[in-house]
């Protein structure tokens, strides 16, 4: 099917400020225009959102089928759901990218009771476990809350720690796409609570921190080989960041549930000043939570 969603197009997770229920809406990135996409029906708590080839969006939601989380198919055009995996291995699916195959990848911080990336077939939405968040050596066990792609197929995770341990409030890990295998790459620092991840156009991480820098949350940049942090923008209009996209000009768009007087909204980010610009602030949707950002082309 055709995608229903127009090239840099935003779709966004959170409520329906009207009966407070989960929602999908659509956000017109250059005029902040809001547009209901898909309210209800299996929505419980949805959180991670991500675009097929097709166009179609899928949604992890934390809470739906009576509590052990999955993903749902939105058609863009009707708003019509359908569900591609519910239950088996997830606990409390969190967030979720589409791989170049096709293949769906979702990241939950309770998964095996220690978290991690379960790989979803997009046709039979058959789970299978990619890459556990055990940790061994004493270390304290993390939760993936956040995931994104590196552009050789790579696979970008947030995770928390649950108790102190090495990585303070959070660190960011690759993992290989075919073994699963991880690898550190930055910890600790600014992170204080991080959220969610994004890759940009040379390669560079960006996370978005709902708790860093004293509290009012930001963005910080990881250098992709040596795991070196920078701030790129900080307080400001930030109450509680939670997800993060790069749109095909190099902006950065954050999702932020708390911004604009506890409604939610999303934030435009100058890559390199950090300036940041209102794009839209809650009005008929709140609690803004993550956000996927239609292709220039498919």
């Amino acid at each position: 099917m055709a995608s229903e969603l127009a090239p840099g197009s935003v779709v966004v997770t959170g409520a329906n400020a009207s009966n407070g229920g989960g929602a999908v809406f659509r956000i017109d990135p250059a005029t902040g225009t809001e547009t209901s996409v898909a309210t209800a029906g299996d929505f419980a708590t949805p959180i991670g959102i991500a675009i097929q080839a097709d166009g179609q969006i899928l949604v992890a939601d934390a809470d739906a089928f009576g509590g052990p989380g999955g993903v749902i198919r939105v058609d863009p055009g009707t708003g019509t759901q359908a569900t591609v995996a519910s239950a088996g291995l997830f606990s409390n699916p969190f967030d979720v990218v589409v791989d170049a195959k096709g293949s769906i990848l979702v990241v939950d911080p309770h998964a095996a009771g220690t978290g991690g990336v379960i790989r979803v077939d997009p046709t039979t939405g058959k789970q299978t476990m990619l890459s556990s968040g055990k940790e061994t050596g004493g270390a304290a066990p993390l939760r993936e809350v956040g995931i994104a792609l590196e552009a050789d197929g790579h696979i970008l995770v947030v995770e928390q720690s649950l108790a102190g341990g090495a990585s303070g409030g959070g660190r960011v890990t690759r993992i290989a796409a075919k073994t699963g295998t991880r690898k550190v790459v930055s910890e600790g620092g600014s992170f204080a609570s991080a959220t969610g991840v994004a890759v940009e156009a040379d390669g560079s991480i960006l996370v978005v921190d709902a708790n860093a820098f004293g509290g009012s949350g930001g963005v910080i940049r990881v250098h992709p080989k040596t795991g070196a942090q920078s701030t790129v923008s900080s307080g400001g209009v930030f109450v509680s960041p939670l997800g993060i996209a790069v749109e095909a000009n190099g902006g950065i768009i954050v999702a932020d549930s708390d911004a604009f007087a506890g409604k939610g909204g999303l934030i435009r980010v100058d890559p390199k000043t950090g300036a940041q610009t209102k794009v839209s602030s809650g009005k008929k949707f709140v609690g803004h939570r993550r956000l996927a950002i239609a292709p220039t082309h498919h």
